[in-house]
């Protein structure tokens, strides 16, 4: 089996040689899929996509969704307190998406 360092070897190897021939880059880019999918995802690296339309949309556009995620967890859990009807529509809508 083919591990990450094996692959980052690889690809430094092709890198350095400056050669941009189409094999070399069909190969480098096949070697990029397979690190870039045996690479673990770091949770703080995701963020949300480039959002647009509310005021809240555009604060949220590229920041870290981990992040974003525990602000409104943390809210929820006041809206759940103080708005349950509001809560219990929103927690609906979120069920719906499945």
């Amino acid at each position: 089996m083919i591990d990450l360092e094996t692959i980052e070897r690889e690809i430094n190897e092709l890198e350095a040689r400056g050669d941009t021939t189409y094999s070399i880059c069909e190969r480098l880019s096949w070697l990029y899929v397979v690190r870039d999918h045996l690479r673990p995802v770091r949770e703080e690296t995701r963020t949300t996509q480039d959002l647009r339309g509310s005021e809240f949309l555009e604060a949220a556009s590229g920041v870290p969704y981990p992040a974003l995620m525990r602000i409104l967890d943390e809210h929820m859990s006041a809206l759940q307190v103080v708005q349950p009807k509001e809560y219990d529509l929103v927690m609906g809508k979120i069920g719906q998406l499945r």
